[in-house]
């Protein structure tokens, strides 16, 4: 494993839940507090008493504001998925059962959880510490799922012998930081068992860092890994989507995970960028700040060109940005910007594009949210509402949906030459959208049906097959947890792709799927601990089977799958996020 990515994930005692508590904010975030306290403060109590009221808030947050349902699950997980791997290498032969599920109190003592998570060591900006009291030096071990630096004031070595002792070390979040480094930070707010702290300098690097080519990484919330060359990111988003399935369930970890197929550009890739700007009384107009969240603050900060953005994306920016400040007098509060990049005519940016080949078409702009879009697959096109979602990478789309249509057309052959029931003849696209995959996937079945609870998106995935010339997809409004409700097909002929939100799909409509039984399923997922979470769901109810082991349940279902393949696509470079595709088939 690289130095400097995650560790890798120990399928022992890992905690096996997928679900996410309500997120804090930002690991290692600075908000800004003062309007927050003005208004607590009315009205405003003479200066003896604010120096008063300082002194005690400390207090007032320790006691009562750090409740665990508010911390962030990411970094919980990674803390104890670290803590966990420390016992494991002290302990080579252990077997899963041995690996202690807790550290620094007993399982049992939610009073010794409390009382180690709620008594920091150390004074914290926001609880009223001193600057000089909390600046100081930590130790990097291990990155959350967004690639944030989990640290402590102890080295490895020191840690190790905590560990062995059956006590714990306090732990500290470093954004931009790197396993192995050692860093300066500035402890800002205590939570659950960990400090949110700031990174102020690196004073020993991982060989993995590099100079971040933009001025601004670092400062802006929009990128997360600039500092580490473009391969390494990708295997840090493998090693997210082995640690997602792991922490589901233990049982994943004998899954594979493909190596993360890389997006074509790793910069200049976005198709869609949103800059927004708020209005305070006491920054002039033509000083308001239009760009994206600082890291870790409740402020914009100022942006005037983003390397992520495609150039026709950049070049709506900058105009976007100049014909907000020719108007800023007439917001009250800030707005929100759109820029989205579009397909036009040469000769005629405002023609119609049905009847021209995707090839003979050059790249504009939208900023107006009630415009129209038209992206590029490969030779397809796709119209939809500027203010509507569609993937915002479309160097990576043709093989993205590429590879969908490639599984299914393969599984179709090997079904059909295996005996049995036979090939793939028909498609049902759940969550279709403006039917992106419905339509790149439609040659080889005899009937595509999709279906969306938007009825925007429906006409327009009607009208994409039409302007597409395909004639074998209907797409159909309804809720995709009623979808079965709409199909008569043989669920032996047929596959199932399943496209949800970052939340992922809901139990109901996995039972559903499951009582329905499709030859094939090709799950989707945005939200990588969401599909993991769902995975586990349909194990849970005996439907699928991991290395031939399947869980126990007292009415077994009628349909049970494996897991074929799992591969990853970096559709955001320099971004923690990750998609994730996972085929299953029915076994016979």
């Amino acid at each position: 494993m690289p130095e400097g990515l995650p560790s890798g994930c120990m399928p022992e005692g890992v905690a096996d839940s997928g679900f996410k508590r309500a997120a804090s904010p930002a690991p290692g975030s600075n908000p800004d507090m003062s309007d927050g306290w003005r208004a607590l403060a009315q009205p405003l109590p003479s200066e003896p008493e604010q120096k008063r009221a300082k002194l005690t808030r400390g207090d007032k947050r320790k006691a009562q504001g750090v409740r665990k349902a508010n911390a962030d699950e990411t970094v919980l997980d990674a803390v104890e998925l670290f803590l966990r791997s420390v016992w494991l290498e002290g302990h080579p032969e252990a077997e899963a059962s041995s690996v202690p599920k807790t550290f620094g109190w007993s399982e049992t003592s939610k009073q010794g959880e409390a009382e180690f998570c709620r008594a920091a060591p150390i004074p914290a900006k926001l609880a009223g510490g001193a600057e000089a009291d909390c600046e100081f030096d930590v130790f990097v071990h291990e990155l959350t799922e967004r690639g944030v630096g989990i640290a402590t004031r102890e080295t490895l070595d020191e840690v190790r012998t905590m560990i062995s002792k059956g006590s714990r070390p306090w732990v500290f979040t470093a954004p931009f930081t790197l396993r192995g480094e050692r860093v300066r930070v500035r402890s800002v707010r205590h939570e659950w068992g960990y400090t949110q702290s700031d990174t102020l300098s690196i004073s020993e690097q991982s060989p993995l860092r590099i100079d971040a080519p933009c001025q601004y990484f670092g400062k802006c919330s929009g990128c997360h890994l600039q500092h580490v060359a473009y391969g390494d990111q990708l295997e840090f988003k493998r090693q997210v989507v082995e640690r997602a399935l792991v922490q589901a369930n233990p049982l994943f970890a004998k899954l594979a995970v493909s190596s993360v197929s890389p997006s074509p550009l790793p910069f200049g890739y976005r198709t869609k960028l949103t800059p927004h700007f708020d209005i305070r009384k006491d920054t002039p107009p033509d000083q308001v700040a239009i760009g994206f969240a600082m890291a870790g603050q409740r402020r914009v900060l100022d942006i005037e060109d983003c390397m992520i953005g495609t150039d026709a994306v950049r070049l709506g920016a900058k105009q976007a940005r100049k014909d907000a400040r020719a108007k800023m007098s007439s917001f009250k509060r800030g707005a929100t910007l759109l820029v989205r990049e579009t397909n036009v005519p040469k000769d005629d940016p405002q023609g119609d594009v049905s009847s021209i080949p995707a090839a003979d078409l050059v790249k504009d702009y939208v900023l107006d949210f009630k415009g129209w879009v038209t992206d590029v697959v490969g030779e397809l096109k796709f119209r939809y509402p500027a203010s509507s979602f569609f993937q915002n990478n479309a160097s990576i789309l043709p093989a993205f949906t590429g590879y969908v249509r490639d599984e299914l057309n393969q599984w179709s052959r090997r079904l059909a030459a295996e005996g049995g029931p036979g090939e793939l003849r028909h498609l049902i696209d759940a969550y279709c959208g403006s039917g992106l995959f419905g339509i790149a996937c439609h040659a080889g079945f005899d009937k595509v049906l999709g279906i969306e609870i938007s009825n925007e998106s429906i006409s327009c995935a009607n009208d994409n097959a039409k302007m597409n010339g395909i004639d074998n997809c209907d797409f159909l409004l309804g809720d995709a947890s009623k979808l079965f409700d709409k199909v008569d097909t043989d669920p032996r002929h047929t596959a199932v792709i399943i496209d949800p939100p970052r939340k992922g799909s809901n139990p109901d409509f996995l039972d559903q799927l499951v009582a329905y039984g499709p030859r094939v399923i090709v799950y989707i997922a945005c939200g990588v601990p969401a599909q993991a979470r769902d995975i586990n769901h349909m194990f849970s109810r005996g439907a699928i089977s991991i290395d031939g082991a399947v869980a126990t349940v007292e009415t077994k279902p009628s349909s049970v799958y494996e897991v074929v393949s799992i591969q990853p696509f970096d559709l955001f470079p320099q971004t923690y996020h990750v998609e994730n595709i996972v085929t299953l088939v029915r076994k016979e």
